[in-house]
């Protein structure tokens, strides 16, 4: 059987297009993921959803195929944009619109980016060419519909990919009113690593009386991902075990997440010293830096990149062996966003994670809410001197079984 036969048979159930077949044959798609056969067949009835599924799982052509199906299967020439896809940040937005160039390889549809960081009068541009789709973050959105520069009347499908990122980045009032400022009759897609996020209750209005999938439990250990610790005593103690550890490994792919922009620099100016290829990405750095810094890293001339969660969260980077977390993530939810960078697409991976003393009490809360129990390892030449919480000692005599002193009776 060949190839594009293959292709066929395992795309038969979707009832997709043709041409988004042809699509992913070309794009060496073989078979669709758990997510993708879950969700695309409820979201072709044009009922409303929301999707829960772990980063890496193939959400983006899960919500993608069947928003070009029906524009495929509907061309209607005289409407205004039909599709919205939001997004939490620009290098999300700019991956989800290669992807989507992907898949409309052999239509004629066609979509816009609206993003921060980029010219309002070259955005007025693409928005004046009326393309079927618009891909956008919240915030910039939002400013050209209160200049009245875009409706969205005729729009047929709204996108939220990522909800609950975009919920702890405060983009919770922009999504309402962008949702707002919609076509009632809309179909609404919510995807999200979770459907329990504490926030999540103020958005769920935008969604007309939506079917549930939770395709992976978000909470679920990577089990093709092995998960490590590393004691540390310092900032300057965790640089050094940095450079260790990816010399340990030989990974040629290297994810670094820091919490501070300070920590970023600080560790990339480290690296680099001990003649590492590494950069470095943080939010104050200009969006035309971030993206010639990760088309390097794609292209193997970077090896180790550096950076925050804000400015990594979504970049989807393929064949990444290794993950290190030089702080330990703020949450549960963070470290499964933040491991993720590696072990995509069902391929080994491996993260570590640098703990001090001030975190070992966050790294076990994390433990507790995947429930999974990480390997501790060492670096011979450079053991740390805290060796983790000490167990308490019972203080004082334990109490003798016997007979129980009687209560005095009240008078």
């Amino acid at each position: 059987m060949q190839f594009k036969d293959r292709i066929l048979t395992q795309f038969k159930e979707l009832a997709l297009h043709p041409k988004l077949v042809r699509a992913l044959d070309k794009a060496g798609i073989t078979e669709p993921t758990d997510v993708q056969m879950s969700a695309i067949p409820v979201a072709l009835t044009g009922a409303d959803l929301m999707v829960s599924a772990k980063t890496g799982s193939g959400k983006t052509a899960a919500f993608m195929l069947p928003l070009l199906n029906r524009l495929l299967a509907d061309s209607a020439p005289n409407s205004g944009t039909r599709g919205l896809i939001l997004l939490p940040t620009r290098e999300l937005a700019l991956q989800t619109q290669k992807m989507f160039q992907n898949l409309a390889a052999f239509t004629h549809i066609k979509c816009g980016l609206i993003i921060g960081g980029e010219a309002f009068s070259q955005q007025i541009v693409v928005i004046r060419k009326n393309p079927e789709v618009i891909i956008a973050t919240p915030g910039r959105l939002v400013d050209h519909l209160g200049k009245g520069n875009i409706d969205f009347k005729d729009l047929e499908v709204l996108i939220l990919d990522e909800a609950d990122r975009m919920l702890d980045m405060g983009f919770a009032d922009d999504m309402n009113h962008i949702a707002t400022a919609c076509n009632t009759s809309r179909q609404t897609l919510l995807f999200s690593a979770t459907l329990q996020h504490r926030a999540l209750g103020r958005i769920t209005g935008i969604l007309k009386t939506p079917q549930s999938i939770v395709s992976d439990n978000h909470r679920q250990e990577h089990t093709n991902i092995t998960q490590q610790i590393v004691l540390a005593d310092d900032d300057q103690h965790k640089q050094k075990l940095i450079a260790a550890l990816v010399d340990e490994e030989g990974a040629d792919k290297v994810f670094v997440f820091c919490k501070t922009r300070d920590q970023c620099q600080q560790l990339g100016s480290s690296l680099k010293y001990g003649d590492h290829k590494v950069a470095f990405i943080h939010g104050e750095i200009p969006q035309s830096d971030r993206k010639q810094v990760m088309n390097r890293f794609r292209d193997g001339k970077i090896r180790i990149l550096v950076a925050t969660d804000l400015a990594a969260r979504g970049l989807d980077i393929a064949e990444v062996d290794l993950v290190i977390n030089f702080t330990v993530a703020q949450s549960g939810d963070d470290h499964v966003h933040r491991v993720g960078r590696t072990g995509r697409a069902g391929r080994a991976g491996k993260a570590i994670t640098l703990v001090d003393r001030t975190e070992w009490n966050l790294m076990s809360s994390i433990e507790r809410y995947l429930k999974i129990k990480f390997e501790k390892r060492g670096v011979t030449a450079l053991k740390a001197n805290y060796t983790g919480p000490k167990k308490l000692k019972n203080s004082g005599k334990a109490s003798k079984p016997g007979k129980r002193k009687k209560r005095s009776q009240p008078r």
